[in-house]
């Protein structure tokens, strides 16, 4: 049988599909150096901010002190009457440290890592966190909830 189509050689579309797949490996190879060139300093900046450190409490230092000063108290009476556990306690005191630094400077720290407290740069409440981390977490603890008390207590108060 005799047909007036002729056919093309299969070889010659081989050609095309290979250059036009080289050429989008090069195109998406070119697209991600180019993006991690130019992100790079960008992300890299945004990582090593630091949150600024500002007033912002509507109240004045001293009455946000006192009142905190107060949750302490209601805290320290749960805890030592036995309405609360030992690792509640570190859990409260934790939130109530958190909840005031919060309050003082604007930093939304309470749902902050560890580590992502230390960049904050607040030695004491990194301390302290970092005091409150051991008997909040583990099963059983030998920490002394008193001198944990005493100086949450003192970093409040000391506050500036």
């Amino acid at each position: 049988m005799v047909t007036s189509v002729d056919l093309q050689d299969p070889m010659s579309y081989y050609l095309f599909w290979l250059i036009l797949a080289l050429v989008a490996v090069a195109v998406v190879i070119f697209v991600q150096v180019f993006f991690r060139i130019y992100l790079k300093d960008i992300l890299r900046k945004k990582k090593n901010r630091k949150p600024k450190i500002k007033k912002v409490s509507k109240k004045p230092l001293p009455v946000l002190k006192w009142e905190y000063l107060q949750k302490m108290e209601y805290l320290e009476r749960r805890v030592f009457s036995g309405g609360v556990s030992m690792r509640g306690g570190y859990q409260d005191l934790s939130g109530l440290i958190r909840d005031f630094v919060h309050d003082a400077t604007g930093i939304k720290v309470q749902n902050y890592s560890l580590r992502e407290i230390q960049k904050v740069g607040i030695p004491g409440l990194t301390a302290l966190v970092q005091e409150y981390y051991e008997p909040e977490f583990a099963r059983q603890s030998m920490a002394d909830i008193r001198a944990s008390m005493f100086r949450t207590r003192k970093a409040i108060e000391l506050w500036y």
